[in-house]
């Protein structure tokens, strides 16, 4: 290892600290010099992600070394386990010479984690063929005083029971989830099992079920009974499947409209009233072409808070086209409320960082002169473009 001019390690550890999300230059910054390589490391253990086996990248060897090393163990913060691979069954799935147990034995040197993700992207996973000891770490993982957020992908038959008894969960993500019908057929019994729980309090929910999960989760939410309380959620993110869907998330709103201040929508297909929405002030729409009669049918379908309300609208813009935007000007500006504008234009499925995304708002805002003087002296008109997405004019 090279040893370069000598640096402050306050200065060599705030380099590290703005590099923390970028693997590839902490792992460099980590053979530079030996001013990098406590910080870098701490940085890269702190996120891990294990997906399909890699017999160069053993889970045994990484816990062999998590265990040698206790301080490295204490700085993880993220685990995410994922399969995107096209098999007959997943690695988390329980099978002769799985590396599961591996991946159960560290989750209990984990003594730090706040998020935890599991995302089978390329088919789902039943819970029931996860293995049992798979499944404990995962409960134990979730029940962690420091665990803050949970994100779970492509998993079948989940018990709602996986949500009591975690006091610390503050986010939960699910997306294309089920959960087991045996709590279904008899709810009773499940509270039951959730007794002594103190309650969830959720900040943070985003959500895309089919219809009936998406029923089956408002119910069990505002059960008087429920471990979950969604009392002091700030934060609601629907992705909408079904005609019905309305139905539930208006029951998920009004049980949260005195703390919630941001809501992000796709794909409502009914009216959803916003006005008991005191503490709202961020709307966040995801919308497809063509833009302008999707931006009227939303202004039909959805009940706006008081005129005296301020909110800043979001859209998330699915094409490249930049034309549609510029067409849908005089509509946007019809928007009640409404004391900014940001556009954000995206490639499909696309979640770009907000600090990769490139400002383009010159080029639209004479384009766009009826928002323009609706917003005056209230807020901006920003429009930003993902990296990925080259917009057409």
């Amino acid at each position: 290892m090279k040893e370069g001019p000598a640096l402050p390690q306050e200065l060599s550890d705030l380099i590290v600290d703005h590099l923390f999300d970028d693997l590839e230059t902490l792992r460099s910054c980590a053979l530079v010099s030996s001013s990098f390589l406590p910080w870098s490391r701490a940085h890269i253990f702190s996120h891990l992600r294990i997906g399909p086996i890699d017999p160069e990248q053993s889970i045994r060897e990484l816990h062999e070394l998590l265990r040698k090393l206790p301080s490295l163990a204490n700085r993880v913060e993220s685990l995410h386990l994922w399969d995107n691979t096209m098999r007959p069954r997943s690695w988390i799935e329980e099978y002769p010479d799985s590396s599961v147990p591996s991946v159960a034995q560290l989750s209990n040197l984990l003594v730090s984690l706040a998020r935890l993700s599991i995302t089978i992207e390329s088919s789902f996973v039943h819970w029931a063929n996860i293995s049992s000891t798979l499944r404990s770490s995962i409960r134990f993982m979730v029940a962690l005083q420091t665990l803050t957020s949970l994100q779970l992908t492509g998993l079948y038959g989940l018990p709602f029971t996986l949500l009591a008894h975690c006091p610390a969960l503050r986010s939960v993500t699910l997306k294309w989830v089920t959960f087991d019908e045996r709590d279904n057929l008899d709810f009773a019994k499940t509270l039951a099992a959730c007794a002594g729980s103190p309650p969830t309090q959720l900040e943070d929910l985003s959500i895309d079920l089919d219809t009936r999960v998406l029923g089956l989760l408002a119910r069990w939410i505002l059960l008087p009974q429920s471990p979950i309380d969604i009392t002091r959620l700030r934060s609601l993110s629907c992705t909408v499947d079904g005609r019905f869907d309305h139905l539930a998330i208006q029951r998920l709103l009004n049980a949260c409209a005195p703390s919630l201040q941001r809501l992000r929508l796709k794909n409502v297909a009914g009216t959803l009233d916003l006005r008991n929405l005191a503490q709202l002030h961020t709307l966040c729409l995801e919308v497809a072409p063509p833009l302008e009669s999707r931006v009227v049918w939303f202004m039909d379908n959805i009940v706006f808070p008081p005129p005296q309300q301020a909110l800043g609208l979001v859209l998330r813009v699915a094409t490249p086209s930049a034309v549609q935007l510029v067409w849908a000007d005089r509509a946007l500006a019809l928007f009640p409320c409404i004391t900014s504008v940001t556009a954000i234009f995206e490639t499909i499925d696309e979640e770009a960082r907000e600090r990769d995304l490139v400002d383009v708002s010159g080029a639209f805002v004479h384009r766009m002169p009826s928002v323009a003087n609706r917003l005056a002296g209230r807020g901006p008109l920003r429009v930003l473009r993902s990296p990925r997405c080259s917009l057409e004019a």
